[in-house]
């Protein structure tokens, strides 16, 4: 994957098979500690304490058609950047992945379009409430919320298309006045 906010989307969906109905993810560059985390979490079915270990292990997926790929691709990025991936789960009790990278790491691959990437993730799974929380430089910050963004009675106005049009539009305007920027990864900070 090319950049971070690939590898989220891909949790993000794996949120979405789990029968999530809530997907929360959230961004914490922080210069002073040289840190990137990202959270990924969600109230889906959850995972036992044998699956989490199976879900590291590029050839397990819970889905009969796919090789489960998602984790051990972010843990790698991760790991080659400085930083590890960890994983709680409940059955029943939904999932949280985070993953952490050493923000100036030579390699650590750059973080991405989050506001494209949430955008991609709502067209295909409309019925999932989605957040967003950006912690950024200068202790900056921004959330957004589809539900309390985008009221459901100005959702069912607009149509699919005017919804997604107003997230992405929503999110980089949110997410620029954070301080939230392209960056080439760790090379470049």
């Amino acid at each position: 994957m090319l950049d971070i906010s690939l590898h989220l989307l891909d949790l993000m969906q794996n949120c979405a098979h789990s029968g999530a109905t809530r997907v929360e993810v959230m961004v914490h560059e922080d210069e002073t500690q040289d840190l990137l985390e990202v959270t990924v979490k969600d109230n889906g079915q959850g995972m036992d304490e044998e699956t989490v270990r199976r879900a590291m292990d590029p050839f397990y997926s819970s889905s009969p058609k796919r090789v489960g790929l998602g984790l051990p691709f972010i843990a790698q990025a991760a790991s080659i950047a400085g930083g590890c991936v960890r994983v709680d789960s409940t059955p029943g009790g939904g999932t949280e992945v985070t993953a952490t990278f050493q923000l100036s790491h030579l390699d650590r691959q750059p973080i991405g379009d989050l506001a494209a990437t949430a955008v991609s993730f709502l067209a295909g799974n409309p019925g999932t409430e989605l957040s967003i929380v950006y912690r950024g430089r200068f202790g900056r910050a921004f959330s957004f919320g589809t539900l309390e963004g985008v009221p459901l009675e100005m959702r069912t106005g607009l149509g699919q298309i005017g919804f997604l049009a107003l997230v992405e539009e929503r999110l980089r305007g949110g997410l620029a006045d954070a301080g939230f920027g392209p960056d080439g990864g760790g090379h470049t900070n």
